[in-house]
């Protein structure tokens, strides 16, 4: 087996229900999710009281997204489809691909019933040279990395 060096990221694809017209973003966080730990209390042979930890359910981190300012509405349109109240409709299977620099995925994470839990559009300081920055924020129930 050969050692392939590692690649950096240059940004990350959004694509909801398999189009990638959600677009490329700059910036990605919340890939992940972590076990709840109950603790109960039992007793040792002797009788001494001792605590026990022991896993609950899992839950799923946010997933947030930040990129420059793009003219490509799905992002926005699919936020207004829970701002109107109809989350049903919002609720989509979605894929993250980490992007290299020659823009093929280094790492694809696949998502279920993701929806917008927050949308922030292009934020912008006239009197710096930054970029104006769209965030998004996306709750989901499950995440599991594909390839």
């Amino acid at each position: 087996m050969t050692m392939k060096e590692p690649r950096p990221a240059s940004s990350f694809r959004l694509k909801l229900q398999g189009v990638e017209a959600a677009g490329l973003f700059r910036e990605c966080t919340g890939i992940g999710a972590e076990v709840n730990v109950i603790e109960t209390q039992t007793a040792s042979e002797q009788g001494s009281p001792r605590i026990r930890k022991v896993s609950g359910g899992f839950k799923y981190t946010n997933i947030e997204l930040k990129r420059g300012a793009d003219p490509n509405r799905m992002v926005y349109d699919w936020w207004k489809k829970v701002e109107t109240g109809d989350l049903d409709a919002a609720r989509v299977d979605g894929t993250i691909e980490v992007i290299d620099y020659k823009q093929k995925p280094i790492h694809v994470y696949s998502f279920k019933q993701g929806w917008p839990t927050k949308w922030q559009g292009a934020s912008i300081n006239a009197q710096s040279n930054e970029m104006a920055i769209e965030s998004l924020t996306i709750a989901h129930e499950g995440i599991e990395r594909v390839s």
